[in-house]
This record gives C-alpha cells, structure tokens and sequence, in this order.
C-alpha cells in the first residue's frame, strides 16, 4: 500500500502583524495553504491512505475559519475515497474531559477516522492496521495504551502516536503538557510508527519517523523543507515529500562585543543584502551588545534593508540583565517566561527595546 504520513499542520497558527490580501493574518493563511498543498499532492497521488500524526488544530478551540478549512480538505479526500486516521495531539486535547473535542465533528464524513478519546484503537484498511494511541493527559494512561498495542500477525502494522521521545537524541517541543517516551518504548514489533508532535522530519528508529510541521513555526526550523512523509508498505521505503512554503532564514549570530554602532549596522545591513529573499521570515541575532550600542543602531537604514522581508527578527541576549537576576537567585523562570512571551506577540518597532526594559524592571523589584 501508498500511504502518506503528515502531522502538525496547526491550522489556526497565526504570528507577526502583517496581513494577507484578504486580511487575515499572513501567517495564519501560510499555515492553510501549506496544509491544502498537501491535500492537493494526496488527491494527485491517490495512496491508499493517509495519516496525521495530530495537532491538526493549533489550539483546544479553533476558530470557525480553522474548523472550516479543515473541514474542506478533509471532504475533498473523503468525495475522493481516500481514507484518513487522525489522532489528536496535545494542542487539541482538552484538559477537562466534559470540555469535549473539537474532533467529534470529523466522525460525521465519510473515509474519515477521528481517534481523540485517548484510549488505543485499532481500524483495519485492507492488508493494513492502523494502531492508534491519541495524546493521552497522563503518562500512565500513555503507558497503558501503549500496553495495550498488540500487533496483527497477518497484516502490516502501523502505530500511531503523538509524543516527544527521549534518548541519546532529544526529540521534544518543550510543551506543558506534551508526553515524553524513551525510544526503548517505541514498539519495534511495529512495521511503522507515524509520530507527530516534533516538528522537524526526522528517523528516529529504524521503524519510526516524524513527519514533521508543514509549516516553520519556529527558528529552529528555519531553512529546512516542510511536508509529509510517503510509505510504501511493500518495499517499507520512506520518502520525504516537499511542498513550497514560505522561506524562514536565519542569518546567525553576530558577536558585538568590540563593535560600535555603526559597525553593527553595517553589517546588519550587509547581511540582510546577501541572505534576505523576498517574502521571507529572517533573524539576525546580536551577541554581547551593550545597552549605549543597541541604542544608536540606525533602525530607520536597518528597516529599509529588511523591507522585503514579511517579518525581520533582530533579536540580542540580555546577558547584563539576565546574570544579574541569576546572581540573585531569583524571577530566573519568569525571565524565560516574559522572553517567550514576547516572542508570541506582535510588537511593531522597538520589540527589543521593550523586552530589555522589562528585564531591568524585574532586576530592580528582585532588589
């Protein structure tokens, strides 16, 4: 059998202030696009079956356009017959139980299986079964599911799981309430284990892979190419499938330590000149500038050469502040804390300026 692996579209994402044509949030339509661009290859290929790993939705609560364009796409695989297992993933687990599932929507189309309850099904598609443990919100329920997974015999089978996995090799988002498992939990008696939750496509064992988002969502992701995974039952090759989606660079760090202004805005600029692609997500991050330094940087010249990005990032450590409060032993989470959630929200201007004055803030109270 042809079977696609995707995972992690987070429909709903949405980041930055730039706007669409349409005015929804640039961001936010990268996301639905990238997500339709892959509905469009499964509806050219035609594979017998297509799985996502979760995080369908980027939160508990999507909203009616997020639920809307899913709802579309899926309708497109299901007029097509093309079978489609979904398991939820920890952005669209409830924490409550009687909050209910945004999932149930699913159960009323066609050649679509929902598995969101976060117990261990199983659902047969010809030669193959497909195992299935949605997120789970205790690692015991995790290790029960997982328990519970007990492999045909006559049939190829592939287990579905969203979770991070630890090892000699860290695969993790780093979220509240994400599931970890060691890769010694990994089930080798799979045939194949269609993860989801970490965003970069990666082998993890010889039978399991992540598929990876279908978008960048983070720097950490920057440059890498984004979409699904292919199967082929038969000969067990896996091949990743790239669809176009917007470029995300960063332009590494720059040690400003024995810099004046003028320098670092020169080469700002002269890095901006050589990395920057129009439409782009770029970062440039500054080491070890002072406080006197970041101030007097031309933001005005900086701006204009970064104007064909739709988003520039200069971003620089707050090394002085930052040691200062952990030479307290004090506010050192709520400092990671306000630096992640300044990275969430849209800022026009000095982003930068406002976070550092934050810090110093928090250092004085800390007194």
């Amino acid at each position: 059998m042809h079977i696609l692996h995707m995972a992690d579209t987070h429909l709903g994402y949405s980041a930055y202030y730039k706007t669409a044509d349409n005015g929804l949030n640039q961001r936010e339509v990268d996301v639905y696009d990238a997500f339709e661009r892959c509905i469009d290859y499964a509806l050219e290929t035609k594979p017998d079956l297509v799985v996502h790993g979760g995080d369908l939705f980027d939160t508990v609560r999507p909203t009616n356009r997020a639920l809307n364009v899913a709802l579309q796409q899926l309708i497109r695989l299901s007029r097509a017959d093309i079978p489609v297992v979904l398991i939820s993933g920890n952005h669209e687990t409830p924490k409550l139980r009687e909050t209910g599932s945004v999932f149930r929507v699913f159960e009323h189309l066609d050649n679509v299986v929902p598995v969101y309850r976060g117990q261990y099904e199983q659902h047969r598609f010809d030669n193959v079964v497909v195992h299935c443990i949605p997120h789970c919100s205790t690692g015991d329920m995790l290790r029960d599911n997982l328990a519970a997974f007990s492999p045909e015999d006559d049939a190829y089978n592939l287990l579905m799981l969203h979770v991070g996995v630890s090892g000699i090799k860290e695969f993790r988002t780093g979220d509240f309430n994400e599931q970890v498992v060691p890769t010694g939990s990994l089930p080798p008696e799979a045939d194949y284990i269609a993860l989801g939750h970490y965003h970069r496509q990666t082998k993890v064992t010889d039978n399991a892979w992540y598929a990876g988002s279908v978008e960048h969502l983070s720097f950490a992701e920057a440059g890498e190419d984004k979409g699904m995974l292919e199967l082929d039952t038969e000969t067990g090759t896996v091949t990743p499938v790239s669809i176009e989606t917007r470029p995300m660079i960063d332009a590494g760090a720059l040690d400003c330590g024995d810099r004046d202004a003028d320098d670092i805005t020169r080469t700002v600029i002269d890095t901006l000149h050589r990395r920057i692609v129009e439409g782009c997500i770029i970062r440039i991050v500054l080491r070890g500038i002072s406080r006197p330094e970041y101030r007097s940087l031309d933001f005005h010249a900086i701006r204009e050469a970064a104007s064909e990005a739709l988003h520039f990032d200069l971003s620089y450590d707050m090394a002085e502040a930052e040691q200062e409060l952990i030479r307290q032993g004090r506010l050192g989470s709520l400092v990671e804390e306000w630096k992640e959630y300044m990275s969430s929200i849209a800022v026009e201007d000095d982003k930068e300026e406002l976070r550092d004055l934050a810090l110093e803030y928090l250092a004085e109270v800390s007194e």
